[in-house]
């Protein structure tokens, strides 16, 4: 009768189906939705900025490894998270920089839960930073490249402001307002020694999606005309941490989704070669199923057996049965008597093979509770031929 193959395929595309789908949801959700880095192709990312940045002809890269800052001379951080706020040694290389005339975009809003987070900034400056509700902002006063600038979204259509808007005061008057109100900007320049921080209490004008909603390109593009120098750096460090570069490659590849697929790219091979009747080994050689097996190959397969499971004291037990069996039909002597009692009988037939009869019986009962190896078991099998050859020969006479 032939098999049909309908049911193994019905069910391999079955489970490739469910595949997809697990895949499809284990997978990020929307691209990066939620990531702000410079990788990142989702709404939150700041790739299109990359882009946009390398493509007016400055030089851009990407500080992904520690946060070190020689050969830039822009940095762009863009929503630090909680998990890798600014320590204190990377507000000491920030101060640095600054001071020797950098210039620094520090954009936070949702990816900081509290203002004590940038505090390693802000604190030094003497800058506070307060939740707002706007949901966008104008310009507080005419700056350098607020020409066209009317107002600039912070947060996406339809999403609260609270949370992931943040806006800023005190500065001792060295905070100078860009948007929003002069009291509490959301965009605010700090002047530190030779360079400027700016300071924006929302990355969403810098965002993927940011860029192309009201006039956030001209405000961004007059921040950076504003800059000197053409060494433009995204920050990475804030996003994935100091070891961030350490986690790509095949740890980052075999992490999340793939990993998931992967696994149940196996279990479906395994399921299409249980229903598909497919053998898994060599095959076994064809025999005759009316064919009796003989004694040599039963007693092969059992020693094949016992070779396997290496439990062979049952082979030293056996071994004391037959003495027993074989002895007590040359003597006359029960051999279903316990052994003391065994040997005991044997007595009256030699003292001196009664007990060589039952220090063997001994070293047989000893063996049988362990795990003897095969020269012991040869050892005792060369002992109890001698024996019951000695036994028997007695007998006879």
């Amino acid at each position: 009768m032939r098999r049909t193959t309908a049911t193994p395929i019905a069910i391999l595309v079955a489970v490739l189906a469910l595949l997809v789908v697990a895949v499809i949801v284990a997978g990020p959700a929307a691209s990066g939705d939620q990531d702000p880095s410079s990788t990142a192709s989702g709404r939150a990312g700041t790739l299109a900025l990359y882009d946009w940045v390398q493509a007016v002809g400055d030089s851009v890269h990407r500080i992904d490894s520690e946060f070190d800052l020689g050969g830039t001379d822009v940095l762009i951080s863009a929503g630090p998270l909680d998990e890798f706020a600014y320590t204190a040694g990377d507000d000491a290389a920030l101060t640095r920089f600054l001071e020797g005339g950098g210039e620094v975009i520090l954009a936070i809003g949702s990816g900081i839960s509290d203002p004590t987070a940038v505090e390693a900034v802000l604190q030094p400056l003497g800058i506070g930073a307060e939740a707002s509700n706007l949901a966008s902002a104008s310009p507080s006063q005419p700056f350098p490249g607020s020409s066209g600038v009317s107002s600039v979204p912070l947060v996406a259509p339809g999403a609260s402001a609270v949370g992931s808007v943040w806006t800023f005061s005190g500065g001792d008057g060295s905070l100078v307002p860009l948007l929003g109100a002069a009291q509490a900007p959301v965009v605010a320049a700090v002047r530190v020694g030779a360079g400027r921080l700016d300071l924006l209490g929302s990355e969403y004008p810098l965002s993927n999606d940011g860029l192309r909603r009201g006039d956030s390109a001209a405000f961004v593009l007059g921040l950076l005309q504003g800059a000197r120098g053409q060494r433009v750096g995204f920050d990475e460090v804030h996003h994935l941490g100091p070891a961030g570069a350490d986690d790509q490659g095949l740890t980052a590849v075999f992490e999340g989704p793939l990993l998931a697929a992967a696994l149940l790219a196996v279990v479906v091979a395994l399921l299409y070669l249980l229903t598909s009747g497919r053998r898994l080994g060599r095959p076994l050689p064809r025999r005759d199923p009316a064919r009796v097996p003989s004694v040599l190959e039963h007693i092969e397969a059992v020693g094949h057996l016992l070779s396997r499971s290496r439990e062979r004291g049952a082979v030293a037990g056996r071994y004391a049965e037959e003495l027993k069996l074989r002895v007590g039909r040359a003597t006359g002597v029960a051999p279903h008597l316990p052994d003391p009692d065994f040997v005991a009988a044997l007595g009256g037939f030699g003292e001196e093979r009664a007990r060589a009869a039952g220090a063997l019986l001994d070293q047989a009962r000893r063996l049988a509770a362990g795990q003897p190896g095969e020269a012991e078991l040869l050892g005792l099998a060369r002992r109890v031929d001698a024996l019951e050859a000695e036994w028997g020969v007695a007998a006879i006479r």
